[in-house]
């Protein structure tokens, strides 16, 4: 019982730091000072912010769960400029982990996911690196596939194209949907209603419609069957 009780006082503290945290650091007008800052840096400093904003999405890339970074990115840099950052960065993020898997973590993750690797090698050796291109264009979980892929018999130079390429369709969906979203100053000023635009909708509806279509299509066509995902 006296635990129980400890745990819910340190909840409860813990919860009124956060709300202290929101109100003191993170309400709408410190979130657009901060907003007007980033960009004004952005603005003034293009090279300087798209390395710094390139080696943080790099490191972002390398742990899990940590995706829609490229609708932040196309938010602050722009579609272009997102998309540049996006697409190398994640590319090097999946051959960091897909080696570390293959030289480091492979005897593990037969033992672990033997059946799901076994799986794709039968997959690669029907349609090659193309297996892995359809993965990435149809979205299948970033992580789980660079260290599946570092157990499977896929060359790294083949898995690095593959990767590139196939992320760009969701790298420039999510980064344009993040180039048509509103400024905080705009938001405020003019409210919800006031910054919809055709564009941010269509913005939003290729980001929920397009996985799916492509997904769709591509199962269609039987370019792809993607494996079950282990338990």
């Amino acid at each position: 019982m006296k635990r129980k009780v400890i745990v819910f006082v340190i909840f409860v503290g813990i919860c009124c730091l956060l709300i202290w945290f929101f109100e003191r650091w993170l309400s709408l007008e410190q979130l657009i000072v901060h907003e007007s800052w980033l960009r004004g840096q952005v603005d003034e400093h293009p090279w300087r912010s798209c390395l710094l904003g390139f080696v943080i999405y790099l490191a972002a890339s390398l742990i899990p769960g940590t995706g829609c970074k490229s609708i932040v990115y196309g938010w602050i840099f722009g579609l272009a400029a997102g998309m540049g950052i996006a697409v190398p960065a994640l590319t090097i993020a999946a051959t960091i982990s897909f080696c570390f898997s293959r030289y480091v973590l492979c005897d593990a993750i037969h033992q672990r996911l033997g059946h799901y690797v076994a799986h794709i090698d039968r997959a690669l050796q029907r349609d090659g690196a193309f297996y892995l291109f359809a993965m990435r264009v149809v979205h299948f979980p970033y992580t789980l596939t660079n260290y599946a892929m570092g157990a499977t018999k896929i060359r790294v130079r083949s898995f690095v194209w593959a990767t590139l390429l196939g992320l760009v369709p969701g790298s420039f969906v999510f980064a344009y949907a993040g180039s048509q979203l509103p400024t905080l100053h705009a938001l405020a000023e003019r409210g919800v209603f006031g910054v919809v635009s055709l564009h941010l909708v269509l913005a939003l509806a290729l980001l929920g419609i397009a996985p799916i279509a492509i997904r769709i299509l591509m199962r269609r066509l039987g370019l792809i069957d993607t494996p079950t995902q282990p338990s």
